[in-house]
């Protein structure tokens, strides 16, 4: 696999790193297995297995979230009602976050492996001109590390600086690429107290976020 690391040089931010895994250095069983799992991710969300919504803004108004989500383990986003407990969670997201676990292990092998074994899912569908607006994972009790599975087309990734409101260290510090089968991992607290980042698909994607939730956060 194609692998590159980004890491700030600010002192108090050496905490943190950015990881772009790459699938497209493995062979065509490789691209066949993500092929089949976005083919998965699709039919289970049409049969009403992996149920999609989108849900309102915590804004006043009527505006909803410029994507679909649904959420398996830790509630994280939209309340309880979207989401699943393991045993009852579509095959499509066990498969991804079992591609995710064994990817991050894979590239990051120097690492220690509990911070790898992910106990929530998020899976986010975006139509032809939806995105995710700048944000931050600082969800109470959260891991080290968040990985996200890109399936579909391909998306723009964008960091900033989260507690900058003008000036030039405001606008976007660094942009990835990320295609069909590639994942994004955020290792580190500091990639989430220090920045935030947004997504901005080409078209139809499908995106799969691991993370590791404290049972105790709450």
């Amino acid at each position: 696999m194609y692998f590159a690391t980004y890491n700030d040089t600010s002192s108090y931010l050496r905490r943190g790193k950015i990881h772009h895994i790459q699938h497209n250095s493995r062979g065509p069983r490789d691209l066949a297995r993500l092929d089949t799992l976005f083919e998965e991710y699709q039919k289970q969300a049409a049969d009403g297995r992996l149920p999609f919504r989108r849900w309102p803004l915590r804004i006043r108004g009527v505006l909803l979230t410029n994507y679909f989500s649904q959420n398996c383990s830790y509630q994280y986003v939209g309340g309880t009602a979207n989401t699943l407990s393991w045993e009852e969670a579509p095959t499509a997201v066990v498969d991804a976050k079992n591609f995710i676990e064994e990817r991050t292990k894979q590239a990051l092998n120097n690492r220690n492996s509990q911070d790898f074994l992910f106990n929530e899912v998020l899976s986010a569908a975006y139509m032809e001109k939806q995105k995710m607006s700048f944000h931050t994972d600082d969800e109470k009790g959260l891991g080290p590390v968040v990985a996200g599975l890109s399936l579909g087309s391909p998306a723009l990734m964008h960091f900033r600086r989260r507690h900058v409101k003008h000036g030039p260290e405001r606008k976007t510090c660094l942009s990835i690429i990320l295609r069909h089968g590639d994942i994004l991992v955020m290792d580190g607290t500091g990639v989430q107290q220090y920045y935030e980042h947004m997504v901005e698909p080409t078209n139809f994607r499908i995106a799969a976020t691991a993370r590791l939730i404290n049972s105790d956060r709450e």
